[in-house]
């Protein structure tokens, strides 16, 4: 139980980033973009699985991107919590708004439960692997998984390798969408793939478990100096 309301406690903090800072503008702006290119051009499915994956990197960045937010949560852990408490609740602050950004998007493109199903696990696996990714590199690396969803996460690997001469550039680019939350596996969901569904599971706890190591560390950092 001391979990679960330490955790409630941490995921309490998404209220007024929604609210008081840019975090709400830019998910309904992405949600505006996603659905007008989905009149235009863009698949819807893909629309949705962006608007999962694409909102969590905009969330990270807003509720763990800050050096003032890195630091509460070292104090939080002055608390009777846990590191993994602290990132679980991070991880659900994170997660829920695109989770509802992606269910605005799908209801207006044609509701699809499918689709709907596929973009959650996008945020979810997203959500953590940005998470931890911010933690360790700041908002850079938030900057640096947006645009990598958005250009080429929808880009299957074998796309990639199949070109006459792909480079040690695209090599890389390949294998990070192959092993990485890259948003092609998380299409077969919406097809009932099994396999697309565990390695989203497996990212969502992949990443929790590597910011819940960054706090737990940033801590003992900060207890070292104090001594």
């Amino acid at each position: 139980m001391r979990f679960l309301r330490c955790a409630h406690a941490e995921f309490l903090l998404v209220f007024p980033r929604l609210t008081r800072t840019r975090l709400g503008i830019s998910l309904t702006a992405l949600g505006t973009t996603l659905v007008w290119l989905s009149a235009h051009a863009l698949d819807p499915l893909t629309a949705t699985l962006q608007a999962g994956a694409l909102g969590a990197i905009l969330g990270a960045a807003e509720i763990v991107g800050r050096g003032s937010d890195r630091a509460a949560l070292t104090t939080a852990l002055t608390h009777p919590t846990t590191a993994l408490a602290v990132a679980t609740g991070r991880w659900l602050a994170i997660v829920l708004p695109p989770a509802a950004l992606t269910i605005v998007c799908a209801a207006a493109m044609g509701w699809h439960a499918s689709a709907v199903a596929a973009g959650f696990a996008a945020a979810a696996a997203v959500g953590g692997c940005a998470l931890a990714l911010v933690l360790l590199l700041g908002n850079g690396a938030a900057l640096a998984l947006f645009l990598f969803m958005a250009v080429a996460g929808t880009v299957a690997p074998e796309r990639l390798v199949g070109l006459a001469h792909p480079g040690v550039l695209r090599l890389t680019t390949a294998s990070a969408i192959e092993l990485g939350p890259a948003l092609w596996h998380y299409r077969d969901i919406a097809t009932g793939d099994v396999g697309a569904v565990l390695h989203a599971f497996a990212w969502t706890g992949l990443g929790i478990l590597l910011a819940s190591a960054c706090i737990a560390r940033r801590r003992a950092r900060v207890s070292a100096g104090r001594r």
